[in-house]
């Protein structure tokens, strides 16, 4: 299966068209504030549904803003959006075709109807946008915002195709380093944690004396920012993965299956530690780049030789073998048994 991120221009859509699709950036931010806001409160539950949202929205794209809502609450607890958002539409609530002229147009729901416009076809999309016009590949939702003075669409194609030999990638995410991967080809890298342990360690510290003051608004705030560094080192660990994995033929992530990483853990920051945004970014970024990924058994992959299974010891990032005398650093160790072990396919 081929992933790939289509990105494109509206082709000169009219005044009338660009102040509608304005004005459901702000209404877009304002449903999910909304939620974002209730959930906190209690004033409804995580369940709410279109008919607790009173604005001019087609209910597709009021659906859709409570998902992303939910999903940004669910990892980063209360989020406050300051700038108008990108609307989306489910994969279902759009379409893409062509004309008798040959332009390639965009339908899809708004605030007054629905708007078909063409989109600027380049040549790195061409063979894309044409499997999909000719029903030949799926799409995914679809996500319209601006940028300066133009509007931008950007959505998914996915489908099947030949592949040839392809490259297993291990993947280890923990703390001490961010991540860890290792390539069948015998290559590796590392990420550190370092500045992100600093991090949650500076703002943990301005938590307790904000909470001791008394202090709840600038506590809060504390947190936000928190949530933000946090966010960025993720994105950056996983945009080098990904760009690492390019360098290899038909590359394929095999990553940890995540549920429950904190039962049984003797790290205390395990439980404040954003291993799934991390995985989430990988998945996302992968997806976007046309790079399979697959979630393997974690069973005792950080406990276990990876050359011949014995259970080893770990001293500092350094692990060893009894049975075989192999070492290698800790994490490493970790993605290689990740690697070599059967997954299934992951998506985002």
């Amino acid at each position: 299966m081929v992933t790939t991120t289509v990105t494109t221009t509206f082709h000169n859509p009219s005044r009338e068209r660009r102040r509608e699709w304005q004005r459901a950036t702000h209404l877009y931010r304002d449903t999910k504030q909304f939620c974002i806001d209730g959930w906190e409160t209690g004033e409804f539950g995580m369940s709410v549904t279109t008919a607790s949202i009173d604005n001019d929205l087609y209910s597709a794209i009021q659906n859709q803003a409570i998902r992303e809502a939910k999903s940004d609450y669910k990892n980063d607890g209360i989020v406050e959006y300051h700038a108008s958002q990108p609307f989306a539409i489910n994969n279902q609530n759009w379409e893409i075709d062509r004309t008798e002229n040959g332009s390639v147009v965009v339908g899809f729901p708004c605030i007054s109807g629905w708007w078909y416009t063409p989109i600027d076809v380049y040549d790195d999309i061409a063979d894309d946008v044409a499997r999909l016009v000719a029903g030949e590949a799926d799409k995914s939702r679809l996500q319209v915002y601006r940028r300066d003075d133009d509007w931008f669409c950007t959505f998914t194609v996915e489908y099947d195709a030949e592949t040839g030999e392809e490259t297993a990638i291990g993947v280890d995410i923990g703390h001490n380093h961010l991540l860890a991967a290792d390539a069948e080809t015998g290559e590796s890298m590392l990420v550190s944690g370092r500045e992100a342990k600093y991090v949650r360690r500076k703002y943990r510290s301005l938590r307790e004396s904000l909470q001791q003051a008394g202090a709840l608004r600038a506590r809060n705030r504390v947190g936000n920012k928190e949530q933000r560094r946090i966010r960025d080192l993720n994105h950056n660990a996983s945009r080098r993965l990904i760009d690492w994995a390019e360098q290899f033929e038909n590359p394929v992530l095999k990553i940890e299956d995540l549920e429950g990483v904190r039962d049984g853990s003797d790290w205390r920051g395990v439980h404040s530690w954003h291993f799934h945004q991390l995985q989430e970014f990988i998945v996302y970024k992968a997806e976007q780049a046309g790079i399979r990924v697959e979630e393997v058994d974690p069973f005792e992959t950080s406990q276990r030789c990876s050359v011949c299974g014995a259970e080893g010891s770990r001293d500092g990032d350094h692990f060893s073998c009894p049975e075989c005398d192999r070492g290698r650093h800790a994490d490493l160790n970790a993605a290689e048994n990740i690697r070599q072990r059967e997954g299934e396919p992951c998506t985002a």
